[in-house]
């Protein structure tokens, strides 16, 4: 299986050990504060079109649920109960759900894997990481992925 780290952090800014050098937004509670509502709108998209493009190239149209943790007073805060309230492990769900499922974890209302065994997984981590794994090696998803200003790293999912 292969696995990257898709993230909005340039890898040259890294220091030996991996860690990010400079000081930015890491998530949706930095907006208004460290990031306009329109930066953090457009970072947010390109991270659910790289999830797009990965299953595009994959002939994917349905994963599966496999993780699941929501968060009750985001939920409310981001009314987003009538989808949240449909959603449990082992549940597939389309591309336009995985778009919505995408969007409430990187605002942190919810936290989940995705996948299908063996062939296909997105997982996302603390500070805006995310990771997506294939049995394909995904060159034109990953250029594409590139072009949205995005960084796909080799790195193993620690999830």
């Amino acid at each position: 299986m292969n696995s990257w780290r898709v993230t909005k952090y340039n890898p040259l800014h890294r220091n030996n050990e991996g860690s990010y050098l400079y000081d930015d937004w890491t998530s949706f509670h930095g907006v208004g504060d460290k990031v306009s509502l329109v930066n953090y709108l457009r970072v947010e998209e390109a991270y659910i079109q790289a999830i797009v493009a990965f299953m595009n190239d994959m002939n994917i149209n349905t994963v599966y649920i496999h993780a699941l943790e929501l968060s009750s007073n985001e939920i409310l805060n981001q009314h987003t109960a009538d989808f949240t309230s449909n959603l449990w492990i082992g549940k597939g769900i389309s591309i336009e759900e995985v778009k919505e499922l995408a969007k409430l974890t990187l605002r942190e209302v919810v936290w989940c894997k995705l996948g299908i065994k063996n062939l296909f997984f997105v997982h996302f981590g603390y500070d805006y990481y995310m990771y997506i794994g294939t049995n394909s090696n995904c060159h034109g998803a990953r250029e594409s992925v590139e072009s949205l200003g995005l960084y796909v790293e080799e790195f193993e999912s620690p999830y």
